[in-house]
């Protein structure tokens, strides 16, 4: 194996490992609880510039 596949697979390997911790992180941080929720504080936001 060369060292062009190596690197290739390293690479592989920790992106399939940041993934899957990435989403472990933004579900045990509370990211997914409420999705809605940004949508309506976009639209207060702009109610309360407009003021």
């Amino acid at each position: 194996m060369s060292i062009d596949y190596q690197i290739i697979l390293a690479a592989s390997v920790i992106i399939l490992l940041i993934y899957p911790a990435m989403l472990l992180w933004g579900w045990l941080k509370g990211q997914y609880e409420d999705i809605e929720e940004a949508k309506y504080r976009v639209i207060e936001m702009e109610e309360k510039d407009a003021d």
